[in-house]
């Protein structure tokens, strides 16, 4: 990310551990980029739950309720998969 955005991964980390207090610009490409909204970066835990990442929403979009839960059933069953590892 940090390459594609033109930064170093140290202002990447840094912003990402809460070590640093990035520019306003560096927050602003890093939302685009991740495709969430300002606030969710500034403020995690006061963001929506109903907050949802640009592509997650273009995703279900047009998808029906019930083809909705066939792709959370299944993303439920490939993260206990992984965790069972």
């Amino acid at each position: 990310m940090a390459e594609k955005l033109g930064m170093s991964q140290r202002t990447i980390m840094e912003a990402e551990i809460c070590r640093s207090n990035p520019k306003f610009e560096t927050v602003v490409l890093l939302a685009k980029e991740l495709g969430i909204s300002l606030d969710a970066i500034v403020f995690p835990e006061t963001s929506s739950p109903n907050t949802v990442p640009k592509c997650v929403y273009e995703f279900f979009k047009n998808k029906s309720e019930t083809d909705a839960q066939k792709f959370i059933d299944l993303c439920k069953n490939a993260e206990s998969l992984v965790k069972d590892k």
